[in-house]
């Protein structure tokens, strides 16, 4: 017999993967693979026992914060500017391949924030002076 309730199974979801924050969810538990002899899983926490069973524990992570963030923020990146969007490009090309729409939105978000800062580093790469008080480059 089934004894956990319905706030007992949110606990257990809570603990696999804690939605709250991204910060929250790659604390989360991503080692936790069976409750033993329970027949009565809910779906969604057979899902992240599942997820769990990957041996590579970043990748658990990466999967449950997209899975819980359909919108990545991506503020708490713009104080490193441009030099943190290659690693963001590939983080997002390695973990929500099959996201299309989250990658697009992450990186138009990322360089719509500093659009004068992104024309200044393109020209300047192509070897051309930009006036800084100008949105475009001609």
């Amino acid at each position: 017999e089934n004894n956990i309730t319905k706030e007992g199974w949110n606990v257990f979801s809570s603990i696999l993967c804690d939605s709250s924050s991204i910060n929250a969810t790659h604390g989360s538990n991503h080692t936790l693979q069976s409750l033993g002899s329970y027949r009565q899983v809910p779906q969604d926490i057979k899902m992240l026992l599942e997820l769990n069973s990957d041996q590579d524990k970043s990748c658990v992570a990466a999967k449950k914060i997209l899975l819980t963030n359909r919108h990545l923020d991506m503020r708490p990146l713009f104080d490193w500017e441009f030099d943190l969007l290659p690693y963001m490009v590939t983080w997002l090309d390695r973990f929500a391949e099959s996201l299309l729409d989250l990658k697009l939105s992450s990186i138009f978000q990322f360089v719509r924030a500093m659009p004068v800062d992104f024309v200044d580093k393109v020209t300047e790469e192509k070897g051309q002076k930009c006036c800084r008080n100008s949105l475009w480059p001609w």
